[in-house]
């Protein structure tokens, strides 16, 4: 989840005139009842793998086929990624105007946030800052494929980050690595132990970056595996059996790559300006 990360014409189907085919959505879950909710006249636009819901006289109203179809790309992405199978169901992305609806909606106010255990996902869009398509949907999918991850957030926060492929140009290597020349880049077992009280940039970055080195090294279902087995009594390094070989594998790296430095106020204003 990005911390930066309706109402249905009909009972069961998307309206017409309101969508671009007549699937179902989500039979249950909070998608359903999202888009039953009293108050918002949803819209959806349809993509390949994607149902785009959205507010009419919005920010998206105008871009809805275009945004569609970037999600639908950034689906793409992700099950490539991560070598995740192609979903039997839609993916539900819900594009609201304020953190304000959100909160209405979900409870909840961030940027960007994916449901647990169903293929769903809210965003609050800001004028000229694209969603975080990739890091969201990638959240959807291995919280659903993968299952809810039991000691903490730093690996699910890792793989969306690795999944959203860097920040203003720079990879998510070279961010990390600006904070491994700064002398802020955490230890492993810190960022695991205490993600949420660190530096969000830092936490981030650090945890896709690691993630990243970890997937070159044992490939997506090593991502995996660590994601579903972790911890065991005999293994306490975040990275799992060898871990710590592997976290100085990663530094030494990192000292191989050209540091970056992210603008805190222009991440705000415009956030990574990925697809």
């Amino acid at each position: 989840m990005t911390r930066t990360l309706l109402v249905l014409c009909t009972a069961s189907w998307i309206c017409t005139g309101c969508a671009r085919d007549r699937t179902p959505p989500h039979g249950t879950g909070v998608a359903r009842e999202t888009l039953s909710r009293k108050g918002f006249a949803w819209r959806t636009e349809t993509a390949e793998g994607i149902h785009l819901h959205y507010l009419p006289r919005g920010l998206t109203a105008r871009r809805a086929p275009e945004l569609a179809r970037a999600a639908a790309a950034a689906l793409s992405y992700d099950r490539m990624l991560a070598d995740l199978p192609r979903p039997s169901e839609p993916v539900e992305l819900f594009l609201v105007e304020s953190r304000e609806q959100a909160r209405q909606l979900t409870g909840r106010g961030p940027m960007g946030q994916a449901i647990p255990g169903e293929l769903t996902a809210f965003f609050v869009m800001m004028p000229g800052r694209p969603p975080a398509f990739r890091h969201e949907i990638m959240h959807a999918l291995t919280l659903k494929v993968w299952g809810t991850y039991r000691t903490g957030s730093w690996l699910q926060e890792g793989v969306a980050t690795w999944a959203g492929g860097g920040c203003m140009g720079h990879s998510v290597d070279a961010v990390a690595a600006g904070f491994l020349r700064d002398g802020t880049l955490p230890p492993l077992d810190r960022l695991a132990a205490h993600f949420w009280e660190l530096d969000e940039l830092n936490a981030y970055f650090t945890a896709g970056s690691a993630v990243a080195f970890l997937a070159r090294g044992r490939g997506p279902q090593g991502v995996r595996s660590l994601w579903e087995a972790f911890p065991t009594p005999a293994v306490t390094h975040p990275l799992g059996a060898g871990g710590a070989e592997m976290e100085a594998a990663w530094r030494r790296h990192l000292e191989s790559v050209p540091p970056a430095r992210i603008d805190p106020e222009r991440l705000r204003q415009h956030g990574c300006e990925t697809p």
